[in-house]
């Protein structure tokens, strides 16, 4: 039996409550929504693909699989969030600063559901004595999407991680604001080093570990997508491009930008052009 029902703009909450030896009363798919289960009384079971699973920590169920919820002798209560598809996907391209199609999860957890489940009780406290303040609902939409996202396996799962690394380390957290910042400029490994306060081998060999690049590739990275938009988004002739992106010569930009994108400069811009 359903006991709650709550609908926001992206996300559905829900609680049901499972006497002994029942269940779902029909097999069913929720559309665009990944479903997550997660058990907060009794042992409860999911049959997804001819399939049964007990639910321990939690449990997904992906855009378009047929389930259904039972219990055995024993009842069982659920807490059940849907996440629209296209939102999570949205949600994991703006974490990643790249565009996302199309994120593949994994059915089994590799975390806790602890911040999921308060996350949801504040927004149901939220709905219920606060329901005019939706910008604090959009956040705790958020706030959701991502505490599930960085305990779920799946295609985004190694550069979510890395980005977490990336934000719970000081030292190379600096330096990539640092390059973010003054990547126009001319800068050199001794001026990375200087903001680390590490030696340059170190340096490398930590940013490398934690952001899976070396800080110059990850300059050369910043200063090709910056020139990128300034291709898409401006009249700006290529020579002015090169050198407001930090280039420090025509030729350079242009066998840069050919090895990532597999054509001439002039040719990414007569063809992508907005």
């Amino acid at each position: 039996m359903r006991y709650l029902n709550l609908k926001f703009s992206n996300t559905k909450i829900m609680m049901s409550h499972f006497n002994p030896n029942s269940a779902d009363p029909v097999e069913h798919d929720h559309g665009n929504d990944y479903q997550i289960t997660i058990p907060l009384k009794g042992k409860t079971y999911l049959e997804q693909n001819k399939i049964t699973s007990q639910i321990d920590k939690h449990f997904l169920t992906s855009p378009g699989e047929k389930h259904f919820h039972f219990t055995d002798s024993e009842e069982g209560r659920i807490l059940l969030i849907n996440i629209n598809r296209f939102f999570l996907d949205h949600v994991v391209s703006e974490k990643v600063n790249e565009e996302i199609y199309e994120v593949h999860l994994l059915n089994q957890s590799i975390g806790s559901p602890e911040k999921i489940i308060k996350i949801a009780d504040e927004m149901i406290k939220c709905n219920l004595f606060d329901n005019e303040n939706k910008i604090r609902n959009e956040e705790l939409e958020w706030e959701l999407v991502e505490s599930f996202l960085s305990i779920q396996n799946g295609s985004h799962f190694e550069i979510w991680q890395r980005d977490f690394m990336i934000n719970s380390h000081p030292v190379v957290k600096k330096v990539i604001q640092y390059i973010q910042k003054n990547f126009e400029n001319e800068l050199s490994l001794d001026d990375l080093a200087d903001q680390s306060h590490m030696s340059k081998f170190y340096l490398i060999k930590l940013f490398k570990d934690i952001v899976g690049c070396t800080p110059s590739q990850y300059l050369l990275k910043i200063r090709v997508e910056h020139a990128v938009d300034l291709l898409l988004h401006t009249n700006w002739d290529i020579t002015k491009i090169c050198f407001d992106s930090g280039f420090g010569s025509l030729n350079t930009f242009e066998r840069v930008f050919k090895k990532r994108y597999g054509m001439t400069i002039s040719e990414f811009r007569r063809t992508n052009k907005i």
